[in-house]
């Protein structure tokens, strides 16, 4: 058996910093009620944020917020499948009445009402991944020459950024969505109140899973899994964070302090 593995390590802060962020803030709470995806928020006492360790940002500069997850997966015969989902709070326009949009690939294959979950004869997590809290980065291979990525980035800048959506599609409202591509790969995207990601299935080949979720036993958890069973797979997970300042609201000191601190989460 021939098999690479990268992993990417990522600080526990920064996957508390993400749930925190998406499902914690006080001015998510009076915006997600009112939005069709379920998601719900609660107010923090200041005794709380008061307790809390590593808050490198002022919140009250933040003027966007956004999460990319996106999959490049390269298969044996040319066949390559790329999945891409971003949500997005721009608060430019007022700390309390941020606007949320979720967008996902556009070209996922025809709606259907059922979902295709791969079975794999040589790989199985026996439901374990449902029950683990924090950043989870799982990779399980039976198979020869396969390649596996999984890795979280953030980026922190005071510079607008500009995205492209010409291939993306955006989403108007929670559940599970399911999708078969001519080729038979099932791609399930799911939006609602315990979190948010996707599931791509390929038959006897393997499955792919990037998601945020929390829940009332495990607390907050990102999950990065690939399952194969079968061989010459290339598989490249990120999940990227981006938060943006206003210009007046940094500069260059802290901004070199900011990158330090990360610098020594790295690893944990």
């Amino acid at each position: 058996m021939n098999i690479r593995q990268w992993i990417k390590p990522t600080g526990v802060a920064t996957g508390i910093a993400l749930i925190s962020l998406f499902g914690n803030t006080p001015s998510l709470h009076a915006a997600v009620l009112q939005g069709p995806f379920g998601l719900q928020g609660s107010d923090v006492s200041d005794a709380e944020l008061a307790s809390m360790r590593g808050r490198f940002v002022d919140g009250r500069n933040v003027t966007f917020f956004g999460i990319r997850m996106h999959t490049q997966w390269q298969r044996h015969g040319g066949h390559e499948y790329n999945m891409e989902m971003h949500i997005n709070f721009d608060l430019s326009e007022g700390r309390y009445r941020p606007r949320l949009t979720m967008f996902h690939t556009r070209d996922l294959g025809t709606p259907t009402d059922t979902a295709n979950v791969a079975t794999l004869d040589n790989v199985s997590d026996n439901g374990a991944l449902e029950n683990v809290s924090g950043v989870v980065q799982n990779i399980q291979v039976a198979g020869d020459s396969n390649a596996v990525h999984n890795g979280v980035e953030w980026t922190v800048t005071d510079q607008p950024g500009t995205q492209d959506f010409t291939d993306l599609i955006e989403i108007d409202g929670s559940g599970n969505r399911n999708h078969v591509s001519d080729d038979g790969v099932t791609t399930q995207v799911s939006v609602g109140a315990n979190g948010i990601g996707y599931q791509v299935d390929v038959p006897d080949v393997g499955t792919v899973t990037q998601q945020i979720s929390r829940s009332q036993l495990s607390g907050g958890n990102i999950l990065q899994s690939t399952q194969l069973d079968s061989n010459l797979n290339s598989v490249l997970n990120q999940i990227g964070l981006t938060v943006e300042l206003s210009p007046a609201a940094i500069d260059s000191s802290r901004l070199r302090r900011f990158h330090r601190a990360l610098d020594n989460i790295r690893g944990l």
